[in-house]
């Protein structure tokens, strides 16, 4: 699909939505109406959790058949790594743009797209609760999980970067964490024996049961671990329900809309992107992740608050119908189990 229009067609396209009585949509939306989400976990066999999102398409049961669509896959991997003080987000996010998805760029540009969704997509989960949960941690002050999250841009038509959060939650919703059991190593050592100072390791024992004398047990910290669970075992993520969602506002003062198609994002090219996340046990209250603007206008400074405002309605909206999916596809899952 080609992603050039002309003055024309982008001034009729931004006209269209400016509509006093009934702005007007090429697909018959309304301005803060989404296109059909379609969503699907396990869907990467060497992944410790993954998911495929698409908005858009002819079908919530056919991902990325008939009309064009925005996909995305995300596969959640877990690694161990080392706990140093302060140093590490726990969390690394690549994204991977593929040259169908955007047939008219070079590989450059590609690369460059690819820099620019990652980097998103990085700041928009990094800061969640859910990245730095102690359920993670393997050995406290040694070792954790890190998490990488690999995704892979399939089709693009518009609001790609919510499609790429969308597929990223349903994989950290997929996400099963190995349970571990921490290693402790007994070292003995072997120390003169005395009359006046005798130590007897009653767990140690010869053959005819006398005691081993004038030796001694050293317990070494926990330093390594094993499995209890196979990779696909394992734990769902704790406070899953509360994993961050983004809601992009397109704006065209007065008004902006939610779910750009591909050539409304190229009539209308000033965005915001904002991230929340809403505490499962606080359901009243929200937590603002991150905001961040894109495009070539300008966002007053007075029009900042109430567009937050408005994005937390939409995106709890958005949070409670992803929740009531994935919750409902689970209960399906282990109804055929």
């Amino acid at each position: 699909m080609s992603t050039l229009l002309s003055k024309s067609e982008a001034s009729y396209i931004a006209s269209a939505l400016l509509a006093s009585e009934e702005p007007v949509r090429s697909d018959g939306r309304g301005l803060l109406d989404f296109r059909s989400i379609a969503l699907e976990a396990s869907v990467a066999a060497l992944a410790n959790g993954s998911g495929r999102a698409s908005i858009g398409g002819t079908s919530n049961n056919n991902i990325g058949v008939g009309d064009p669509a925005s996909e995305a896959i995300v596969a959640a991997r877990l690694e161990v790594e080392g706990i140093e003080s302060g140093s590490g987000a726990g969390l690394t996010c690549t994204v991977t743009c593929t040259p169908s998805a955007y047939p008219h760029h070079t590989m450059p540009q590609l690369d460059d797209l690819s820099s620019d969704l990652s980097a998103l997509l990085q700041q928009a989960l990094e800061s969640s609760s859910n990245i730095w949960s102690p359920q993670l941690v393997i050995i406290p002050k040694k070792k954790r999980w890190h998490l990488n999250l690999e995704a892979v841009v399939i089709s693009d038509s518009g609001n790609i970067f919510d499609t790429l959060v969308i597929a990223a939650r349903v994989a950290l919703w997929d996400l099963r964490v190995p349970r571990t059991r921490n290693l402790e190593y007994q070292r003995q050592t072997e120390h003169p024996a005395t009359d006046d100072a005798m130590e007897v390791d009653e767990s140690k024992r010869d053959a005819f049961g006398s005691a081993v004398k004038g030796s001694r047990v050293a317990k070494k910290p926990t330093g390594d671990f094993e499995l209890e669970d196979y990779w696909e075992d394992g734990l769902p993520l704790k406070g899953r329900n509360s994993l961050p969602v983004c809601v992009t506002l397109n704006l065209l003062p007065p008004v902006h809309f939610l779910d750009a198609s591909l050539q409304e994002e190229r009539a209308v090219p000033t965005r915001m992107h904002m991230t929340f996340s809403f505490p499962a046990a606080d359901p009243a209250n929200s937590i603002l992740h991150n905001t961040r603007s894109t495009g070539p206008s300008e966002i007053p400074y007075a029009s900042i608050a109430p567009l937050i405002e408005a994005g937390e309605g939409y995106a709890r909206r958005l949070n409670e119908a992803l929740n009531t999916k994935l919750k409902g596809d689970d209960k399906r899952k282990a109804a055929i189990a």
